[in-house]
């Protein structure tokens, strides 16, 4: 069999096809791919040889992956080439684009393009265990995970997958882990089966955030899949799966999240994900599942210039930015941003408007106490109510589920509620 695609990929990938999302896969069998590290071996074969249609440039051992896909492309216009940007930037993206390669692919865009690869090319009765993860050769990472058929989906709790809303932002420092907080107590106050996932993969505390220090980690739930069995719901909390609890382990846990994630979407009414600043391959493998997802712009003109900086990103991955509803937060009268301003910079896309919450979010949040802040109806938690009355599906009828604050919580919160009641009436001070 003549190869018809060609994967460029150092060395070390090629041994460990784990590293670059492929694992079990025996690389050097496939008769249909061929196989190269040096790019200067890449740009003379394929020059001469037309059969090859497709080419992957992952990395390799004697020059820059970005270099050398636009100088396959600058060699043969007739050839599709594809960069593996699992970690790119705004600045490698836009380098792609003005050399004209063909597409920059996620680790799952680029698994699932191998697959349907493979499909083709292997004969039909010998397909079976032939996708990637199904051979010999389990990915090395910090942490050791079961494999993929340990996680087993089960029927969706409403009928049908999860609602997923990952909250994202531009930069850091817009309200990402306290809008997420926030929303996934508001949703299962409305009664949904919701899940909190903290996708912010290095530094997320959201658990922290919500009141469940001990919570299950994302690391965890991959290696012992069977614990998920035990994540659920908690009265008005929902579950939690938190943050890995090593930093070295987020890329480990970024090539095992496409499995995780379609199985919690079969657990949950509603999956509301946590994310980093830095914008990198989970946000896109949230981002193309996602059902709506709340875009956050906070008042400096810098997180609005970053918002749109990763909207570019977005279009040139391919990732949809349809289901975006667009949210100036920490909105207050006098405050730089209102959502018209937003929508207006976002060239008509519809924004709305949440509420600046003052120093009562940074306080009870920061002592794991986000029911009293609800209970207490501060700014941001009513306006973000509205906005999720209007976004969540079927939400028409529901009734939200309110705790009073207990006595211990009361007095942990220094008197601070008396005083509350004599302003609760007042003008704003603003």
């Amino acid at each position: 069999m003549m190869p018809t695609m060609a994967l460029c990929a150092d060395a070390e990938s090629i041994r460990r096809p784990d590293l670059i999302g492929l694992a079990g896969e025996n690389l050097a069998r496939q008769e249909w791919l061929r196989l190269f590290s040096s790019g200067e071996e890449a740009r003379r074969f394929l020059r001469a040889d037309r059969s090859v249609a497709e080419a992957w440039i992952a990395s390799c051992d004697d020059v820059e992956p970005i270099n050398l896909a636009a100088a396959l492309k600058r060699d043969r216009a007739d050839l599709r080439v594809c960069l593996l940007a699992f970690q790119g930037t705004g600045s490698l993206m836009s380098r792609a684009t003005a050399a004209g390669i063909d597409a920059s692919l996620t680790r799952q865009a680029f698994v699932e393009r191998y697959a349907a690869a493979k499909r083709r090319h292997v004969p039909t009765g010998d397909t079976a265990g032939t996708g990637p993860g199904a051979g010999a050769g389990a990915p090395r990472s910090a942490v050791r995970f079961a494999p993929a058929p340990a996680l087993t989906s089960r029927p969706p709790v409403s009928g049908h997958p999860a609602f997923v809303l990952p909250v994202v932002s531009g930069s850091g420092g817009a309200g990402k882990s306290t809008v997420a907080v926030l929303s996934a107590l508001f949703s299962q106050g409305l009664g949904y089966r919701t899940l909190l996932l903290d996708f912010d993969l290095r530094f997320g505390d959201a658990h922290e955030l919500v009141g469940v220090p001990g919570a299950l980690a994302v690391d965890e739930a991959l290696a012992s899949p069977a614990r998920l069995e035990g994540l659920a719901p908690d009265g008005l909390v929902p579950a939690v799966l938190a943050a890995p609890k090593r930093l070295e382990d987020a890329e480990a846990v970024v090539r095992e999240a496409p499995r995780l994630l379609d199985d919690l979407r079969g657990r949950f009414d509603v999956v509301v994900a946590n994310t980093g600043a830095s914008w990198a391959e989970e946000h896109a493998l949230l981002l193309e599942r996602c059902s709506k997802a709340l875009f956050l712009v906070d008042q400096r003109p810098s997180s609005l210039r970053a918002c749109r900086h990763a909207l570019e990103l977005c279009s040139r991955c391919g990732i949809a930015t349809g289901p975006f509803l667009f949210a100036a937060n920490r909105c207050a009268k006098g405050a730089p941003l209102t959502s018209i301003d937003v929508s207006c910079a976002l060239r008509g896309a519809p924004a709305v408007e949440l509420r600046d919450g003052g120093g009562e979010v940074e306080e009870l949040l920061g002592a794991g106490q986000p029911l009293d802040l609800i209970a207490a109806k501060n700014d941001l938690c009513t306006s973000l109510e509205h906005v999720l009355v209007d976004l969540l599906p079927g939400c028409e009828g529901r009734t939200l589920s309110l705790a009073e604050p207990s006595g211990a919580r009361r007095e942990r919160r220094f008197g601070r509620g008396r005083r509350r009641v004599g302003r609760r009436g007042a003008p704003c001070p603003c």
